[in-house]
């Protein structure tokens, strides 16, 4: 079983794993903490005679409130990891106990274990995702990979030159509601994996995105929908994107990461830390606050940094490594 999940997912470039986890226990306190941290934002800017009005709302319509509110970098304060550049001693990440409990959830483990082996660190490339309607969000957001479509890319292509090289990392993709076509699943090509490492540009506000991108629009597309429970495993190599949310509902999501130990994270000075082993001494970080604590330290050497943590584009210096060469 350990090899044919292993062999799958390196075959197809992509799996989906049914019924991996609980919505109740294990999904449902981090919408409960983003919740609360909208409660917080309303709090601080809306306009007092609105507050107590807004804070009866539903956890959409919050949503859909503070993103009227002008609020900078709005999708920072529900994301998993520190801002890419200009961290500074406020800045917001969401690091809480429910998303710690889901990174070291033992379901997931379970299931990374067959891909990674027995030694396995949570790596920082990861995000929390909320995404409205595309109807309802500003112009300057519809390609906002956050808040809007994700370009085509390659997860190993967001490491630094290292990482690239040496990490195995794979992807665990956490729907926190039904993901259909129509809300803007995920898309890949299948077996588009095994052409490895390919180049790739800044794209909008500096997205990382593939060189040559619109040629993969012509091609054959796995829509990769989703259940509440399911997860999505991406190999690292896999090229794929999220289509617009073209329905009248939110599309939320987590996309946690994960390496094999001993091998860079490809996120220096990120946390990078054991979440299993069969070594117990290698367990360091064992609860919440130990964690939150490693991402403090992070901050501090991220702060006089005009980048928090860089990695190089394009990926190689010559074409050789182009989409359009390889096709």
């Amino acid at each position: 079983m350990v090899n044919n999940l292993k062999n799958k997912l390196f075959e197809h470039g992509y799996l989906k794993v049914k019924n991996v986890l609980n919505f109740q226990r294990d999904l449902k306190p981090i919408l409960n903490d983003m919740e609360f941290v909208m409660d917080c934002l309303i709090q601080k800017f809306a306009k007092k005679k609105d507050v107590k009005k807004v804070l009866n709302l539903d956890f959409k319509k919050k949503y859909s409130y503070i993103s009227k509110l002008k609020i900078d970098d709005l999708d920072q304060y529900f994301n998993t990891r520190l801002p890419r550049d200009h961290v500074k001693k406020d800045s917001d990440y969401f690091a809480t106990q429910s998303l710690w409990n889901l990174i070291t959830n033992k379901n997931i483990l379970d299931v990374v274990e067959k891909i990674l082996g027995k030694e396995i660190m949570s790596n920082p490339v990861q995000n929390t995702r909320i995404k409205q309607p595309e109807k309802k969000l500003p112009k300057g957001s519809i390609l906002d990979g956050l808040s809007g479509r994700t370009p085509w890319h390659q997860d190993a292509a967001v490491l630094n030159t290292k990482g690239q090289k040496l990490t195995d990392m794979v992807t665990v993709w956490i729907p926190f509601t039904k993901t259909t076509k129509k809300n803007g699943c995920m898309i890949t090509v299948k077996k588009i994996n095994k052409m490895g490492l390919l180049n790739h540009i800044a794209g909008y506000r500096g997205q990382v995105e593939i060189k040559d991108s619109k040629l993969l629009d012509e091609m054959q597309h796995i829509h990769l929908e989703a259940d509440v429970g399911d997860v999505i495993l991406l190999h690292k190599h896999s090229i794929h994107c999220s289509l617009p949310n073209r329905s009248n509902d939110f599309r939320i999501s987590a996309d946690l990461r994960y390496n094999v130990a001993g091998q860079p994270s490809g996120r220096d000075p990120l946390p990078n830390f054991y979440v299993r082993s069969k070594n117990k001494k290698n367990l360091k970080i064992q609860n919440f606050k130990q964690w939150l604590a490693l991402w403090e330290k992070a901050k501090e050497k991220c702060i006089p940094r005009k980048y928090a943590f860089k990695y190089p584009l394009p990926t190689f210096k010559t074409n050789k490594r182009d989409l359009s060469k390889l096709i």
